[in-house]
């Protein structure tokens, strides 16, 4: 259970890393040879995401997750499509043309138009109202340890474990809106959209702890404050919405 995990959360932030600012993105690049099956096993295990090289390849996992991965959003976020869209499971296998190695920048933009040539998946953007956390500069300035060097070159990622009540949260060469996701995909915020207005713009280490189990969403707000001098508040705000248009099940080849 614990790989499964792992494996889900590399690679949705592989995902979301390469949909942040800073990181430059190439369009023209594509998978050249892709095989979909549809999973028929029923069983929720063995689901995840690998990347090796200039290879990709996913196990059990749903169209709805595949978009979340694609395009760097939290559940919430999408809406519409086929009644099948999060039920039914998939296998997928992918190389890039002439072996060229797979890099976080360009993972988000080629599973796109992946999605787009075998699941005809089309969609469109739409603004909603609706509540957010905001996470902004605590009064006392932000309390961050700027990462050294080129951020491109340096790890970008989460990493989080719970020990003995106590959750723990590394960061490094992290932007802010990167931590901001990762907020929202706390159990204590319960999937609800976390944005970053803290005007930060650079790449940070740090080490977050806070409580786990019931008190978790009260210590994390403080955690955030006391720790890395930033604070979490509620407002109504627009949010980006992925309404699906078409999906189809793919031709297996």
């Amino acid at each position: 259970m614990l790989v499964r995990r792992v494996r889900l959360f590399l690679s949705i932030t592989a995902a979301f890393f390469a949909t942040m600012p800073g990181f430059a993105q190439h369009p023209e690049k594509t998978f050249e040879i892709t095989s979909v099956r549809e999973n028929l096993s029923g069983l929720d295990r063995d689901q995840g995401v690998n990347l090796s090289g200039s290879r990709i390849s996913a196990t059990n996992l749903s169209l709805r997750t595949l978009i979340l991965q694609a395009y760097g959003v939290l559940d919430f976020q999408v809406t519409g499509g086929p009644n099948w869209l999060s039920t039914a499971r998939f296998d997928l296998q992918a190389t890039t043309e002439n072996a060229e190695p797979i890099v976080a920048a360009d993972l988000a933009p080629m599973l796109q138009r992946l999605l787009a040539d075998r699941f005809h998946l089309t969609l469109h953007h739409e603004s909603r109202e609706m509540k957010a956390y905001v996470l902004v500069i605590d009064k006392g300035g932000p309390k961050l340890h700027e990462t050294s060097g080129a951020p491109a070159k340096s790890m970008s990622g989460t990493n989080q474990r719970g020990s003995n009540g106590t959750a723990t949260m590394t960061g490094s060469g992290v932007g802010m809106p990167a931590l901001a996701y990762r907020i929202a995909q706390q159990p204590a915020f319960r999937g609800g959209m976390v944005l970053d207005k803290t005007g930060l713009n650079g790449y940070y280490d740090f080490t977050l702890q806070w409580e786990a189990g019931e008190n978790a969403g009260s210590s994390l707000i403080t955690a955030l404050r006391e720790q890395l001098g930033l604070k979490l508040s509620s407002e109504k705000t627009s949010v980006d919405v992925l309404v699906i248009d078409r999906a189809e099940k793919p031709a297996e080849n």
